[in-house]
């Protein structure tokens, strides 16, 4: 699979389908189109609307229907020693109490 933007609440981030779990903190959205220009150059940045109108649509960036947020976060290893977290606990640990830079 690879990596797919997901939104929690307000929080855009990257996940990993290969580690299951957030591979970036959340970020709001400007900071998150920020973080994608330097990431993908503008190259990405073409493809960037259509991905965020999936993941205004369904919370990620999938084309699959079936891969909707929820089905993505079940079965996560978002936590200490690849414990599964809830959607809250994602939301608190990788976007309000995330590290400062």
């Amino acid at each position: 699979m690879g990596r797919f933007i997901v939104k929690l609440d307000d929080y855009y981030l990257e996940w990993s389908t290969i580690v299951d779990a957030p591979i970036t903190y959340g970020m709001k959205l400007k900071e998150f189109k920020e973080f994608y220009k330097d990431e993908y150059g503008n190259r990405g940045m073409e493809e960037l609307p259509k991905r965020l109108e999936r993941v205004e649509n369904q919370g990620v960036s999938t084309y699959h229907p079936y891969n909707n947020l929820e089905n993505l976060i079940t079965g996560n290893r978002a936590g200490d020693n690849e414990e599964e977290l809830t959607k809250q606990e994602i939301i608190k640990g990788y976007c309000i109490d995330r590290p400062e830079d």
